[in-house]
């Protein structure tokens, strides 16, 4: 069963792209997706069960708001939100809601063993992705809204300019020396071709995402769509076979080495990329 990557929910991708992924394709569930979907897959190795994931994921927005990261709705939330989870900080989160969770009586400075600090950090990382998603699904749908909303203003204020390509001197029995009626006509279909700013320009930071599925979800397959990451790992010279790169985790996140107390991240990685269908709808 391959997984996608980067991305945690299927409705960030068009359709054309969703029709060439493999039938047994699944996307990685850290803890937030609905128990029975079909389409996500919960490893088995996430340390968060589903209660406390959600409780993981808004105590750590609200250190990130603590210690001045915002709640921004774009990528860079994320990745300040993601810094404030270096080693010290991100202990301080996790044991703090550990605590209240279970009520542990547990020492200060107790840390679990490293492999399963690992997979708690790999968690919160993928619930703070899952979190940006969100927000980023929320902006589709609004800047949806907007683009409506902007071409039926565009059609009113030029109700037969744009269909028909009359001029102002034409369009609606409009009189050429009226220049208040010619200034709303060619606001009307400024407004009709305009486009709100892309709010989706920026991308995950792919290389740190890739490190938490290896931890999470060692030995399987990984399928993107991504142009831009295949032409990354392409360019950095990764070990190509049969349309796939094949290397430890930690050479496909971009290290020149293991990092140091990091075994976890020698497991092999292998990532393919897939196309859209030609032709598809």
């Amino acid at each position: 069963m391959p997984l996608y990557f980067p991305h945690l929910h299927p409705e960030l991708l068009p359709d054309e792209l969703r029709q060439a992924l493999p039938e047994d394709l699944r996307f990685l569930d850290p803890g937030l997706a609905l128990p029975d979907s079909s389409s996500h897959f919960l490893p088995d190795s996430a340390p968060f069960d589903r209660s406390t994931a959600k409780a993981i994921l808004a105590d750590t927005l609200r250190f990130g708001e603590s210690v001045g990261a915002p709640r921004d709705i774009a990528v860079h939330g994320l990745l300040q939100q993601a810094q404030s989870l270096s080693p010290e900080s991100g202990r301080q989160v996790l044991a703090d809601v550990e605590n209240s969770l279970v009520g542990a009586a547990a020492q200060p400075d107790a840390r679990p063993e490293p492999a399963l600090e690992a997979r708690q950090q790999s968690q919160t990382l993928l619930l703070l992705a899952w979190n940006l998603e969100e927000r980023m699904l929320d902006l589709r749908h609004i800047d949806a809204g907007l683009r409506s909303s902007w071409q039926r203003l565009g059609e009113s204020l030029d109700p037969l300019g744009a269909a028909d390509g009359a001029g102002p001197a034409s369009a609606a029995g409009v009189d050429a020396e009226d220049e208040s009626d010619a200034d709303a006509l060619a606001l009307g279909r400024m407004l009709a071709g305009m486009n709100p700013p892309d709010a989706f320009a920026e991308s995950l930071p792919w290389r740190r995402i890739l490190e938490a599925f290896a931890v999470l979800a060692p030995g399987l397959d990984l399928v993107t769509a991504d142009a831009s990451i295949v032409a990354a790992l392409r360019e950095a010279g990764l070990p190509e076979i049969r349309g796939a790169f094949e290397a430890p985790a930690w050479r496909l996140a971009g290290h020149d080495r293991c990092p140091a107390g990091k075994p976890w991240l020698e497991v092999l990685v292998r990532l393919g990329g897939v196309q859209a269908r030609q032709g598809a709808a």
